[in-house]
């Protein structure tokens, strides 16, 4: 089972007299080893879950499949060739390291020196099992403190990442709000690469309204085993109808042209949050709907005209830090209410879909 308190580390490991020991001792630093007997095993989770790993430890003699044989040179050649490959593929260095029991004749040549950008002052290419295995506890968590993406998992916005997995908004909305709080800390973005960002804000809080119909906060229908937004809220194209869901959920009704009217019996917004999700989906939607020439008089004259704002401001990134920060405040208030209100069914009191026409109430 996870630990979401400790750094994650694939480790790739077959002897299960080591894999029942080791992880014991690393858990004293912080550290939650999780072990796989085979590359080809440890590559499909590191591809599945890229962002949960903080570092990787390969033992030198593994094997590269299951049915393979201990075979340094194959596995490392193997291994290494695609940790490379993947990184680059995600833009993010993942450091890595070998801890083994063989010897220098073996393994010297095979190791790469790319373990350099982190682990140049460590002037062995490898650690040792029976030597060096508390430094090298050591050193992990150092090496991920430092690395600007854990910086900002666990140690900025530790609390809103545990927010956003344990209310289950999903990896998505973790990936999302990271590329919206890494630039304010570490990259080195221009702000109009990084205002162009700003469409991730309205992606953030569609999830989280995908997430509120799942605790029957929203009109919800059952799809197999997934509580899923009503077709009330969700257009042809599978949009989300943001003003109809922000009503709602702030004690207001909305109706629709076909006269169906869901009325709202309790505002569960704190009203210091009263109005946040809508000024930032209409402040998200004017940017990037900049370029609509079609669009109706009245919609132009109530756009937020985010682009024209922030070219007269020198595309300064202020306004999207600001919604970034902003964005973190509603992830942790709904994280504490669902732990409060975890009941679909009575969640789904607050609300009722109303047919207008014959004043009966339409049962979903």
């Amino acid at each position: 089972m996870r630990n979401e308190n400790f750094i994650q580390v694939l480790w790739v490991e077959d002897d299960p007299e080591i894999t029942e020991t080791y992880p014991l001792e690393a858990a004293r630093y912080g550290i939650q080893l999780v072990p796989f007997s085979c590359w080809q095993d440890a590559e499909a989770a590191l591809l599945s879950d890229f962002k949960r790993w903080s570092a990787i430890v390969l033992d030198a003699k593994c094997k590269y499949k299951k049915e393979s044989q201990d075979n340094a040179a194959v596995f490392l050649t193997q291994a290494l060739t695609s940790i490379a490959s993947i990184c680059t593929q995600q833009h993010r260095v993942l450091p890595w390291y070998v801890l083994s029991g063989g010897s220098d004749d073996e393994l010297l040549d095979l190791i790469i020196d790319t373990r350099e950008e982190w682990d140049g002052d460590w002037k062995k290419k490898y650690y040792s099992k029976n030597t060096d295995r508390e430094i090298l506890f050591h050193r992990i968590p150092y090496h991920a403190k430092i690395s600007p993406e854990m910086q900002i998992r666990n140690v900025f916005y530790k609390d809103v990442f545990n927010a956003i997995r344990r209310a289950n908004l999903g990896d998505n909305v973790e990936i999302y709000m990271e590329d919206l709080l890494l630039p304010i800390h570490a990259y080195d973005m221009s702000s109009k690469d990084y205002n162009n960002r700003m469409t991730l804000v309205r992606k953030c809080i569609e999830l989280l309204f995908h997430s509120m119909a799942g605790y029957g906060l929203l009109p919800s229908k059952k799809e197999g085993d997934v509580l899923k937004l009503h077709d009330k809220l969700v257009d042809r194209r599978g949009g989300i109808n943001i003003t109809g869901c922000s009503k709602i959920i702030a004690g207001v009704d909305h109706g629709f042209k076909d006269t169906i009217i869901i009325k709202s019996h309790k505002n569960i917004l704190p009203n210091v949050l009263k109005d946040s999700i809508q000024r930032l989906v209409e402040i998200a939607g004017a940017f990037e709907h900049a370029e609509n020439k079609d669009a109706s008089e009245e919609k132009q004259e109530n756009s937020r005209h985010t682009s024209e704002f922030l070219d007269c401001i020198g595309n300064a990134p202020y306004l999207l830090r600001s919604m970034a920060n902003e964005l973190c405040c509603i992830i942790l208030w709904y994280d504490q209410y669902i732990l409060d209100n975890d009941d679909p069914e009575i969640n789904a009191l607050n609300w009722e879909i109303v047919d207008n026409s014959n004043f009966t109430q339409v049962k979903i």
